[in-house]
């Protein structure tokens, strides 16, 4: 039987190309998962979210206290707003003791496609991580205790609505964080190559970038106004968009055209303790 070119490049695309797709290993990271920022009051701070140009999903009570609001992207990626009003358990009392020095980001979570292969590859590594219901984290004295792992999970509640996003925002793209004590070996230990950058922007001192297939993660020194991270990296569809919406709302920011990606900063101060990094899609 002769096929004709639509049913051959079908059969093609199940059989040859799906083969050969499959073949590829999943790497254990694989991009950034979701960051949550700590903040006092939840209200302000979505309000001031939605004028930074972000469409907000309502959150939920918790029975430990703690509400939410989310910044979501189709990708399941996500920036969490998020607020403890009193100290009842762990998580709490250490979003408790960030809001003691400012608002701000506490942990930072990274996009690990397969929990089992990257537990079982940290575990030969000498790495004590262990599973907290959909995610995997280290033990509080660990100085990696701010990293956590994520599998992105998307849920059934999320519509076309929460992803419109007045200032054209795609995903969460890149993190700029602390370049805390092992964290380097860790890295190297899952297969990340890790190189030198020269920082452009607002942050002072040398980078590490950290590539991983869907985005980067950047080490630095530790930064005046920020905690464990300063900055969250925002890809957009149009710079120029973004700095339409900021202008509308009156918010400051620093353009910097010149830079490798081009890329337009908001201060800790108009963001609730983290520096926002918005670069365009290309």
């Amino acid at each position: 039987m002769r096929l004709g070119p639509a049913l051959l490049f079908a059969l093609l695309w199940t059989g040859t190309g799906q083969a050969e797709s499959q073949s590829q290993p999943q790497p254990l990271l694989a991009g950034m998962d979701h960051i949550p920022v700590v903040v006092r009051d939840l209200e302000r701070a979505q309000s001031d979210f939605k004028a930074l140009g972000f469409a907000i999903k309502p959150g939920r009570f918790h029975p430990d206290g703690i509400r939410n609001a989310h910044v979501k992207f189709p990708d399941g990626s996500e920036i969490e707003l998020i607020t403890a009003p009193a100290a009842v358990d762990m998580l709490t009392s250490e979003y408790r003791a960030r809001l003691e020095t400012g608002e701000g980001p506490v942990y930072f979570g990274l996009y690990a496609p397969d929990h089992a292969a990257l537990s079982a590859r940290l575990a030969a590594a000498g790495f004590a991580a262990s599973q907290d219901g959909g995610l995997m984290g280290f033990p509080s004295g660990s100085p990696l205790h701010p990293l956590f792992f994520g599998t992105r999970q998307k849920a059934p509640t999320d519509r076309p609505e929460h992803f419109a996003h007045a200032n054209g925002a795609l995903r969460l793209s890149g993190l700029w964080v602390l370049d805390l004590d092992g964290e380097k070996k860790l890295l190297s230990k899952l297969d990340v190559t890790l190189h030198a950058a020269k920082p452009c922007g607002p942050l002072q001192g040398s980078v590490t970038v950290a590539h991983l297939r869907d985005g980067d993660l950047l080490l630095v020194r530790p930064q005046t106004g920020t905690g464990n991270v300063a900055a969250a990296q925002v890809e957009v569809r149009n710079l120029e968009t973004v700095k339409q919406v900021l202008a509308k709302n009156r918010i400051a920011l620093q353009d910097y055209p010149a830079c490798d990606p081009a890329s337009v900063w908001v201060p800790p101060s108009a963001a609730h303790g983290i520096w926002l990094q918005f670069v365009q899609a290309r």
